[in-house]
Order: structure tokens, then C-alpha cells, then sequence
């Protein structure tokens, strides 16, 4: 056998090798695995990559298209509840409420509880509700090095993807802050950021009926609900919420479909907190 045969079929052997140990998603145009990245057609033989190799891999990735929405928004009274900081072992209550209603939600889920919950997060996938990034900890991002703030992101979506096989497209900044740096982190990464136009505070008041009475008074199409599924006071105001949103004519739907699956990535939505047409963000 000559050298460059032996060549040859050393370089197959890793290359099969990588193929068996890694998840290669059309939706990223690389792989991604706890252990390394493949990205761009790059192969990272040596190790466990380096925090500048992950983060060159999702920078070239290609995420996948947001998916055709299947309400139009221009025709019926769409409303987008989102929940954040899950999943936890009482989401699959609320995913049980939702089913029950034919109602779609997005989920901004934290990457340190996927580990614990994916097959919660599978169920999200499955059901037809969008799985967005909400950072690895909690970690605030505004002010944060560069580093910490793509080490948060990149994190969360490699854990998501080896949970669902997806990469979100979609990212709700932490207390709803950002910045210059982050809105061009957000971009590189093909990330939407999404903010919200009604606040439960349910963090705060965690109170059933609070909650529901926040919801209804400031329900309008298009709006944007933030909310928790990781407190069983708001997963307990959903059946009262969706009921009365349901005799008013809402249609409960993501936030990709509630904006025609037009998100850019980096641009925010709606550009700053409070209000679905105030138009563009103000200078950072």
C-alpha cells in the first residue's frame, strides 16, 4: 500500500470516526456535540475545541428557515405567550393545558435545565412550539465580555440541539437588556432577539389570579406575553387565560408565525420593550 493510500484511509477513519460520535443538522450546516464542533466543512481533530473554534462553527452555520406560519396573523387576532427560564417537571402540566386548547407557545429555555428535562423539551418540539435561547444561567449579557456573552448563547443551543436535533433561531436577551454587542452576537448566530409588550410579573406576584387579570388587560393582536412555566401559579392561570382569549377570537401562535416567519436575525422584536409599533429602536 502506498503512503498516500495510507494517508488516504487514515483521514477516512476520523472523518467516519467524528461522523459516529457527532449530530450533523442540515438546519446548522455543521455539528455540534459537547466535546467539539464541525463547522463550514472544517474538521477539529485535536481535543475539545477552543471557546474561538465554537464560536467561529455557529457563526457559519446556516440555521434553518423559520417554517411557513400556519395562521395568518394579517387575517386572524394572534397573540404570542411566551414562557422563560424552563423546562422544569411542571411544564409537562402546561404543555397538558396547551394541548388541551389547540394553542402554540414559544419556550426561552435555560441550557442548564435541559440536561435534567429534554425530554420536556422534546414534547415543546414535537407539539409545534418554538424552542428559543434564553442564555446558559440566567447570566445578564449587557456589559458581559464578548466571550461570556457567545459562551451563554452557544452553549444553550448545543445543548438544545442534542436534545431536539434544532437549533432555536430566536433568543430573549435576560431582563430584556441589550446591547451593540449583543445585537451583533445575536446576528453572527442567526439569533431574532424577542422581547415582550405584556408583563405578568409573575416572577414577582406569583398569584393565579393576578396573573390572569394582567393577561386579559393587556391582550391586543399582536401582542407578546412573558411569562414562567417555572411557576405553578402562572401554569394554573392558563386554563382561565386561554378560555376568555379563545372567546374573544385569539388564535395562539408563536412568535415566528406571529411576524410571518420574517424574523432577522439580530433585529428585536418589537424593538424595545412596552410597545408592538414604536417603530425603530432608539440609538444604542
Amino acid at each position: 500500500m502506498t503512503n498516500d493510500e495510507n494517508d488516504k484511509n487514515d483521514k477516512d477513519e476520523k472523518i467516519g470516526f467524528l461522523q459516529r460520535r457527532w449530530v450533523l443538522p442540515a438546519a446548522l450546516g455543521a455539528a455540534v456535540l459537547v466535546g467539539g464542533v464541525v463547522g463550514a466543512g472544517v474538521f477539529l481533530l485535536a481535543g475539545s475545541p477552543s471557546h474561538e473554534d465554537r464560536s467561529a462553527a455557529h457563526r457559519a452555520a446556516k440555521p434553518r428557515p423559520a417554517a411557513p406560519a400556519k395562521v395568518d396573523c394579517h387575517v386572524r387576532k394572534c397573540i404570542a405567550l411566551t414562557f422563560d427560564d424552563g423546562p422544569v417537571t411542571g411544564t409537562a402540566k402546561l404543555l397538558d393545558i396547551l394541548k388541551a386548547h389547540g394553542a402554540h407557545a414559544t419556550f426561552f429555555v435555560l441550557g442548564q435545565q435541559v440536561a435534567n428535562n429534554q425530554d420536556i423539551l422534546k414534547r415543546e418540539a414535537t407539539e409545534g412550539h418554538q424552542i428559543g435561547n434564553h442564555t446558559f444561567d440566567h447570566a445578564k449579557l449587557t456589559g458581559a465580555p464578548k466571550a461570556k456573552v457567545e459562551d451563554e448563547l452557544i452553549r444553550t443551543q448545543e445543548a438544545i440541539l442534542q436534545a431536539t436535533g434544532t437549533t432555536p433561531t430566536v433568543m430573549r436577551p435576560t431582563y430584556g437588556y441589550s446591547d451593540k454587542q449583543l445585537n451583533g452576537i445575536a446576528k453572527e448566530m442567526g439569533l431574532a432577539q424577542i422581547l415582550w409588550t405584556v408583563d405578568t410579573l409573575d416572577w414577582k406576584d406569583r398569584n393565579t389570579a393576578l396573573v390572569t387579570k394582567r393577561v386579559l388587560a393587556g391582550a391586543k393582536p399582536g401582542h407578546i406575553v412573558i411569562m414562567h412555566d417555572i411557576r405553578p401559579t402562572s401554569v394554573a392561570a392558563m386554563p382561565g387565560i386561554l378560555d376568555a382569549l379563545t372567546k374573544q377570537g385569539y388564535a395562539f401562535v408563536t412568535v415566528s408565525e406571529l411576524y410571518g416567519g420574517t424574523l432577522v436575525p439580530g433585529d428585536r422584536y418589537p424593538p424595545f420593550l412596552g410597545s408592538p409599533t414604536a417603530g425603530p429602536a432608539p440609538p444604542m
